[in-house]
């Protein structure tokens, strides 16, 4: 008995009706990820609360492999979209195919995202921050995501002869055929290759530091001593976010200032140095805490709301939205660590290598894009260079951001004339 996205599709083809088009199709949000109790952290249930089985046994996989539980989180929210997607098109997964994966792409470029209700335009640049909105579809870096997570997700099933034949995936593939990067010389930076087959072009953005002066106006519309602790230490050890949220009482060293966080890839302790401000910070809202708050044992940041609960990310980005609507910036826990990176790499007497450690970079070509020029100073330096053109005096002990305009170009431009008097 067909079920019903095979009736679907063969109610389709009886009738000759099209295929709808991608950016016009409706896709029903069924199922959710939820929250496991056993091995696998992360559950895909679908409409009627049953556990999806292909997905289940390859987040077991995942699992077994020493995934991480936000990669399994991550890995089944994609499968999710890509669920509901093939329900919409009425294809079982187990029998998708290539135009499949072609029209799932075009779906994600017109398709709206589910986000929080905002009254910014997607799309636009804050005028402060100088950051782009999110847009109104999904990010080309989130299609490139979800179409490594399908691709994998055939992989395993296809190897137990439990999915289709060939993979609804193109491989991505290097110029030369094979894996990409398969003898790439450690010694030589990477170099961009040909993309693959539906894979979308990302636009390579430069860091985004917060100025000092934005930095301490975001420092003070903090309402917490623990909400100032986390922005202190954030932009003094460069940590990633959920590493500074993931420690403990015994990841503090108080005599030496220093902070040790677990590393996103290898799992590795490792400790970094913080700024005596920031342990000043810490300890004032760790004041506050009850005892039992305090082993070593426990988690360090807590909610301010009783009952007591860990500080998760989520939480974290609430207090910045918070802090974002009344400042009228776009600023994100990312920003902070970018700060730290750009802050150390402009001084020489950092070496790159060391700054490297600390951000915990597998490859110094990550590093060096935190050498690159942000876009103000390479203005600044345009205008300090055509005022030296024109004769100018330029104060060379700091910049300046006022323009000079001939009168005599403005004339020509303008049409004006002088009066006589």
């Amino acid at each position: 008995m067909l079920d019903r996205a095979e009736t679907a599709k063969f109610v389709c083809v009886l009738a000759n009706i099209p295929r709808p088009e991608p950016a016009q199709l409706v896709v029903q949000r069924f199922g959710a990820v939820v929250a496991g109790s056993g091995a696998v952290p992360w559950l895909l249930l679908e409409e009627g609360g049953a556990e999806h089985p292909g997905v289940s046994d390859f987040l077991r996989q995942m699992v077994a492999s020493d995934y991480g539980a936000s990669s399994v989180r991550s890995y089944a929210l994609a499968l999710l979209r890509w669920l509901r997607f093939l329900r919409a098109v009425g294809v079982q997964w187990d029998r998708a195919g290539r135009e499949d994966t072609r029209d799932f792409v075009l779906w994600m470029r017109a398709a709206a995202p589910a986000r929080p209700a905002s009254t910014r335009v997607p799309g636009t640049v804050n005028q402060r921050t100088g950051k782009r909105y999110l847009g109104s579809t999904f990010a080309p870096a989130t299609i490139n995501h979800n179409l490594a997570v399908i691709s994998t997700f055939y992989d395993h099933h296809i190897g137990q002869g439990t999915g289709p034949l060939i993979n609804p995936v193109p491989p991505r593939t290097s110029a030369r055929g094979g894996r990409a990067d398969a003898h790439h010389n450690p010694l030589e930076p990477f170099r961009a290759g040909r993309r693959g087959v539906y894979r979308q072009r990302v636009p390579q953005t430069a860091p985004r530091a917060m100025p000092d002066g934005m930095f301490d106006e975001l420092f003070e519309a903090m309402r917490s001593h623990r909400d100032r602790a986390l922005l202190a230490l954030y932009v003094s050890c460069g940590s990633r976010p959920a590493e500074l949220l993931g420690i403990t009482g015994a990841h503090l060293n108080y005599g030496e200032q220093l902070v040790g966080v677990i590393r996103k890839g290898t799992r590795a302790l490792q400790w970094l140095p913080a700024s005596p401000d920031a342990f000043v910070w810490l300890l004032l809202y760790q004041n506050d805490l009850p005892g039992e708050l305090m082993a070593v044992d426990q988690p360090v940041w807590w909610t301010l709301r009783r009952p007591w609960r860990p500080l998760d990310y989520d939480a974290l980005r609430a207090v910045l939205r918070r802090a974002n609507a009344e400042l009228g910036t776009n600023w994100t826990s990312h920003d902070l660590r970018h700060t730290y990176a750009v802050r150390m790499a402009n001084d020489p007497k950092v070496p790159l290598v060391s700054l490297q450690v600390l951000l915990g970079h597998v490859h110094l070509t990550t590093t060096q894009r935190y050498l690159r020029p942000h876009l103000d100073e390479v203005l600044q330096h345009a205008r300090e260079y055509y005022r030296r053109q024109a004769g100018d005096d330029v104060d060379e002990s700091g910049p300046s951001l006022e323009l000079g305009y001939d009168h005599g170009d403005l004339q020509e431009l303008f049409g004006w004339q002088e009066t006589v008097r």
